[in-house]
């Protein structure tokens, strides 16, 4: 298909790739306090109070940071080397509700565990879960079966291994990870991201392609062909991927498309790319070699009434790195543009 310049918001042509449209950032978050290669990842925490919410980002040198809304710090914790980040609600733990995080643990080897305080917005760093037979984890995603059952999905760098485990409250402060499904892509895997409606999880082997499996335990070992990295709609590196749900199946898988600095977005149902587009300078500066991205499509306050998309930037203009935040109608407007022009 062919991506045309939409909403007069500029349109760019990469070396190699399609065209792209041109999205502006709204809102930044301060920078992470490591140098260097340092921010990776983030997902986004609904409180109460929508307004409350928290942007999670990882550290990947020193833990993991807690966002408010207008980009400030509200918590650091110092957990280590933690790579990629996601979370889900109502853990079943005795007492007051608190909710759950999980990031992938290069320090500890395994899964870092967090709980969140809806009441006080706190985030509490819980024992990391030791995974056997992995060597560098990578990549984290959280999958909520209609069983009840909460799994994690924990990807070894190479050759691109996944682990998933249930995750249990065990009594006496720990949370367990129980192996229940092991599986592999082949080389470099990082990214994944589980749709909760549809029990499918997506996996992005960073120089090959994106994939779908089942995301039930007994679902098998088979991958099956989401999309390719071709160069030209996606560049190799594949990275963070997240979903626009819409209706019951439908919707849209992003991936950052690292190697030309773009992001790319495909129908859940087809595979087919709907729009590629770059964040580009504005009020807020723009974004290159993404790698971590979250969305959440949910209103989030007056400021985002549909919810926002964030992603890492490895080079803010005031040094270091951060994440940026986009407003979610922009890129939906830009979506119903791209599908009315076909």
């Amino acid at each position: 298909m062919r991506l045309l310049p939409i909403l007069g918001l500029g349109f760019l042509a990469a070396c190699g790739g399609e065209p792209a449209v041109e999205i502006t950032a709204v809102r930044e978050t301060v920078a992470v306090a490591s140098s260097g290669d340092a921010a990776d990842d983030p997902t986004i925490w609904l409180a109460p109070e929508a307004q409350d919410s928290l942007i999670l980002g990882t550290d990947k040198q020193a833990g993991l940071y807690a966002y408010n809304l207008d980009g400030t710090i509200a918590q650091h914790i110092p957990a280590g080397r933690v790579n990629n980040v996601d979370l889900r609600y109502d853990f079943a733990l005795p007492g007051p509700r608190r909710d759950i995080a999980v990031a992938s643990d290069r320090t500890h080897i395994g899964l870092a565990v967090f709980l969140i305080d809806p009441e006080t917005r706190a985030i509490e760093a819980w024992p990391t879960i030791p995974v056997s037979d992995v060597v560098d984890p990578y990549g984290a995603c959280l999958y909520a079966s209609p069983t009840g059952a909460l799994y994690a999905f924990l990807t070894d760098k190479d050759p691109g291994t996944v682990v998933q485990l249930l995750l249990r409250y065990d009594g006496e402060g720990v949370i367990s990870g129980t192996e229940v499904r092991r599986f592999a892509t082949g080389s470099t895997t990082e990214g994944c991201v589980a749709d909760d409606r549809t029990r499918m999880l997506y996996i992005a082997e960073e120089n090959v392609a994106v994939w779908q499996i089942g995301a039930e335990p007994d679902a098998g070992t088979e991958l099956r062909h989401f999309a390719d990295v071709d160069g030209r709609f996606l560049v190799a590196d594949a990275e963070g991927v997240a979903i626009i749900p819409e209706g019951e199946t439908g919707g849209w898988l992003m991936v950052s498309s690292q190697g030309d600095s773009r992001y790319v977005t495909y129908d859940l149902e087809t595979g087919e790319p709907a729009l590629r587009f770059a964040v580009v300078d504005g009020e807020v500066d723009g974004t290159s070699h993404t790698d971590g991205l979250d969305v959440f499509p949910h209103a989030l306050g007056p400021d985002f009434p549909e919810g926002v998309f964030v992603v890492q930037d490895d080079e803010e203009d005031a040094g270091g790195q951060n994440f940026k935040v986009m407003d979610l109608r922009d890129i939906r407007a830009a979506l119903m543009a791209q599908r009315s022009a076909e």
